[in-house]
């Protein structure tokens, strides 16, 4: 059964990359054997790691408060279609996995490609440790899905259970830890289980990769990525010193912040390896700005332009606001690319809030100075003494520097669940719309899609998916 299984998972997963004859040995017309090191770490690469070619979690970027439409595309006489496709989710529709007007291309639903990643690296976990091979190889793939596991359980909790802080006692997702993903009757954890099995994991992860010297490069989770993902999961926790911990061990280990003061603008893409901050770059990115159906939000262009010394200005966004260069769009014809990273940047941010909400006011400041000499020109700025201030501070750079990098709404989460409001129609001569998500709203914590109900009855609905339809005023 296992090796169907994980037969079944190459053919999905590395197909399309012909991977699978060259590094699988047949056993028979419909059995493949997966034997050594070398093998696993093919599997992880193309079952358990973000596709380059799907992008899962789009619809974050549309929850949050940094996109607004762009009308300037809508004409009078039809309905946009970019808009149409964004309407269940830009307005907190309770039935958004379902409406048929959504593009499921672009917006499908998040739940089961998530488990279908961690059915991959799951097969690599259940067989990783007999593998044949060098053993510094075999910890190290090891340390990867442990790590992949980690990473996508957390965006699962935050998407489908309460933030931490608020219910932790509240269901989560289900916890599977073995390549048999039987999810008939399988019931939701709670959300504190749920990240005990993240803290777990990324720990262990982070064990085995500081044994051996670190790597950086080739689309693969290394030591400093782990920890920056670790520090972020415990600031979900309020776990400060746990955070602040994480976040020293990825700076010591991790390469120095790039200095953006002495780049040209130009038309990289920010999750590049050139960039000496960049620790991994991952999955497809790319915002629904590539359709033209949004724009960077007006609150968020305000705190660009607010400071004219603020270079990421030139270097993210083009002169209409796109967001072009921080989530690139490749030419129609040309290889894929992963267009996500997880950069240095986070970790001074973690590190910097967990040491205020611990009282280390100065620390922190520090750790924010040294962002902001690496973003701003002439950065010349006294230093800020209260911890109210300074901790709002952080919070608005974080919000700066981690824009579209799968982290506001989460941040928005852990926050209160504050309230935002987004502005919607459909073509040019359509009155406006304001759709609100209120404080605390049960859209905050996504519906469960009704396919994967109906798959699993031991699944029990959260109660976003009760509320009534949103009407704009």
């Amino acid at each position: 059964m296992m090796k169907k299984l994980q037969f079944m998972i190459c053919l999905l997963g590395l197909l399309g990359l012909g991977a699978c004859s060259d590094y699988l040995e047949k056993e028979s017309s419909d059995e493949v054997i997966v034997k050594t090191v070398s093998d696993y770490s093919e599997l992880l690469l193309g079952a358990g790691y973000p596709s380059p070619t799907k992008a899962i979690y789009n619809t974050l970027y549309l929850l949050d408060d940094d996109f607004m439409l762009n009308d300037n595309n809508f004409n009078d006489e039809t309905d946009n279609a970019g808009a149409v496709g964004v309407f269940p989710f830009f307005t907190w529709q309770p039935d958004m996995w379902e409406r048929q007007e959504v593009d499921k291309s672009s917006y499908d639903e998040t739940y089961s490609p998530t488990y279908e990643r961690i059915m991959g690296v799951n097969a690599v976990l259940d067989g990783i440790d007999e593998a044949t091979g060098d053993v510094e190889e075999r910890d190290r793939v090891k340390a990867e899905a442990l790590a992949l596991r980690g990473y996508y359980y957390f965006m699962l909790v935050n998407l489908y259970g309460e933030p931490y802080n608020y219910n932790k006692k509240a269901l989560g997702v289900p916890l599977k830890l073995t390549a048999d993903m039987e999810t008939n009757g399988k019931a939701r954890s709670t959300v504190e289980e749920v990240y005990g099995q993240i803290v777990k994991d990324l720990t262990e992860s982070s064990a085995l990769f500081e044994k051996y010297t670190k790597r950086r490069g080739s689309f693969r989770i290394n030591l400093p990525t782990v920890n920056i993902l670790l520090s972020r999961v415990y600031l979900h926790m309020e776990l400060w010193k746990e955070a602040i911990a994480a976040a020293t061990k990825a700076i010591e280990h991790g390469n120095l912040l790039t200095n953006y003061v002495n780049l040209p603008a130009s038309a990289i893409c920010i999750a590049n390896y050139s960039y000496s901050e960049v620790e991994w770059v991952y999955g497809n990115g790319n915002t629904p700005s590539r359709l033209n159906t949004v724009l960077v939000s007006s609150d968020l262009r305000e705190k660009f332009d607010a400071n004219p010394n603020d270079t990421r200005r030139l270097l993210w966004f083009d002169a209409n606001w796109n967001v072009t260069k921080k989530r690139l769009s490749y030419p129609s014809g040309t290889p894929r690319m992963p267009t996500n990273s997880i950069r240095m940047s986070e970790a001074y941010l973690n590190r910097a809030e967990a040491l205020v909400q611990d009282n280390q006011i100065g620390l922190a400041w520090d750790d924010l100075e040294h962002l902001r000499e690496n973003r701003y020109r002439d950065y010349d700025e006294a230093e800020i003494t209260d911890a109210v201030a300074l901790l709002e501070a952080i919070r608005e750079e974080r919000r700066l520097e981690l824009c579209y990098d799968e982290v506001r709404w989460f941040d928005l989460r852990r926050y209160g669940m504050p309230a935002i409001s987004h502005r919607y129609k459909a073509r040019s001569s359509a009155n406006w719309q304001t759709y609100v998500l209120t404080e605390k709203d049960p859209l905050y914590t996504l519906p469960i899609p009704n396919e994967v109900m109906d798959e699993n009855p031991g699944l029990q609905q959260n109660e976003s998916a009760k509320q009534p339809l949103r009407q704009g005023k």
